[in-house]
């Protein structure tokens, strides 16, 4: 099983000075606080929340001068149907997928692979070059574009993997650059080595880090 805990800090341009940074930086790990209410979906019994392939819990935050506040808890279930590089609706896999992250099962260990949605315009600019390990594989709907694609790390039964990056984007509401340093901690064990901070380590197995030059 697979536990992916998403931390997302969202923030204005002035906040990039470097105490406001160093804020967001030390932000690595929270706890996993299981409430069957903030489930997304079909609300589980308390005793059937761990009965998934892979449990995601979603932190929001945004960054202001005086604090950083916490909008949202979120947990999603997945099953089987998440080992998939989805399709090429990036809008439909925005619904169905963990964003910037395909998943795949091998064997006892979980590839876990970063990868650019593919969706830009002018509210959402940034684009992730990079590898793609798809590129030449017919059917994919990474096949033949150049888009960023590649695997983060594989973890073994017990291992536990970090991933780090940014994004940029504009306000639909309001028209103003907004920014976002977002971390995705990702666990294999069964769910019976569940533990409220599990993910409270400094330095896990693997660590991975995709950051985009921001202006």
């Amino acid at each position: 099983m697979l536990f992916i805990q998403n931390i997302s800090i969202g923030y204005y341009k002035n906040m990039r000075f470097p105490q406001y940074a160093n804020e967001r930086e030390r932000m690595l790990f929270l706890p996993i606080e299981l409430n069957p209410h903030k489930f997304i979906g079909e609300e589980p019994s308390k005793d059937n929340m761990l009965d998934c392939e892979v449990l995601v819990q979603y932190e929001g935050f945004w960054q202001y001068p005086a604090q950083m506040h916490h909008n949202t808890t979120r947990f999603r279930q997945f099953g089987e149907e998440i080992f998939t590089e989805g399709s090429r609706d990036s809008y439909k896999n925005m619904q169905s997928m963990i964003e910037h992250i395909r998943l795949s099962k091998e064997d006892d260990a979980y590839r876990v692979r970063f990868c650019d949605e593919g969706y830009y315009s002018f509210s959402c600019p940034s684009r992730r070059r990079g590898h793609n390990e798809s590129y030449n594989e017919k059917g994919s709907p990474f096949s033949y574009q150049d888009r960023l694609n590649e695997t983060a790390f594989v973890l073994k039964d017990g291992d536990y993997g970090r991933i780090i990056f940014n994004n940029r984007y504009v306000s639909t509401e309001t028209g103003i650059w907004c920014y976002e340093r977002g971390v995705y901690n990702v666990i294999n064990c069964n769910k019976a080595a569940f533990r409220e901070k599990m993910f409270y380590r400094k330095k896990p197995d693997h660590e991975y880090t995709n950051l985009l030059t921001l202006r």
